[in-house]
């Protein structure tokens, strides 16, 4: 028996349409199976206790479900296989996914200076990158279209501010910073490759910051996010490796780690938690 786990909140509850193919194409396939909301589970390991007739999990949702389920399941060994469908507005974990899922993938760590901290598998930002989640956060719109739109808008009504990374020990000062993001996964924004060399299967992080650049430059160069060659930008786009990282500006920002939301952060840390997840990205087959 397979159990499928669906956020009822997902691509701004909608999800239901694609549940509901999932659930006809169980039952047409005659496999039997166990529907349950991941909201109403308090505790995913005391839930899964006595459950070994189930052979595999499904989980059915967008970055924000997946995020829910690394942080819920971090100290939790799950003994059946775990296969991820899109049912989100974003899926871009499950853009790296599709090509990555031979290996278990490595769960991030993100520490802030308010002393909170949180997991993730495909993405962290602060500056503009979290600007953006908090403008579609109070959209009623989801989607590309609406995450370029506000994108646009965030980069008009940003203000650059001087940011310090600490890669590995190195320090690096910029005096006008619009982002810095630290990625596991290539893909954030609906489809937007902005870490074309990023491994989910390894411990290093790729980190990217956009600095120095006019904001008549800023939008045409955001363009080329789409095709991952903003990084040809050397001179306004810094790309590094590194396994432990601090970014520190000099006033609050808006953060977002798989696109949860997180306010008022001035630095964070972050670095691989050193626990792996093996997701399995879902293909359903034609019977």
């Amino acid at each position: 028996m397979d159990l499928i786990l669906y956020n009822p909140l997902s691509k701004n509850t909608k999800s239901n349409i694609q549940t509901h193919k999932l659930i006809r194409y169980y039952k047409k396939n005659n496999i039997p199976f166990r529907l349950k909301s991941i909201i109403k589970i308090k505790d995913i390991e005391q839930y899964l206790i006595g459950k070994d007739h189930i052979d595999k999990i499904i989980l059915l949702g967008g970055d924000g479900t997946i995020n829910h389920f690394v942080n819920s399941t971090i100290d939790v060994e799950i003994k059946q296989d775990i296969y991820l469908k899109p049912n989100g507005t974003g899926n871009d974990f499950l853009r790296t996914l599709k090509t990555q899922d031979a290996k278990p993938q490595y769960i991030m760590e993100s520490t802030y200076d308010t002393g909170f901290k949180t997991n993730f598998v495909n993405g962290t930002g602060m500056g503009i990158d979290g600007y953006v989640g908090a403008l579609l956060q109070k959209s009623k719109r989801k989607g590309k279209l609406a995450y370029l739109y506000n994108t646009i808008i965030a980069m008009i009504k940003y203000i650059p501010e001087p940011l310090t990374v600490e890669v590995d020990g190195e320090t690096h000062h910029y005096k006008k910073a619009y982002l810095v993001t630290m990625n596991n996964g290539k893909y954030f924004g609906g489809g937007m490759k902005i870490s074309p060399n990023a491994n989910l299967n390894d411990e290093f992080l790729d980190v990217i910051v956009v600095h120095t650049i006019s904001k008549l430059l800023v939008i045409p160069i955001f363009f080329t996010i789409y095709f991952g060659k903003h990084t040809l930008f050397k001179r306004w786009v810094t790309h590094f490796k590194a396994k432990n990282v601090k970014a520190t500006f000099t006033t609050p920002q808006m953060t977002q780690a798989d696109g949860e939301n997180y306010y008022d952060i001035t630095s964070m840390e972050v670095k691989s938690s050193k626990k792996q997840i093996h997701y399995r990205y879902f293909a359903q087959k034609k019977r």
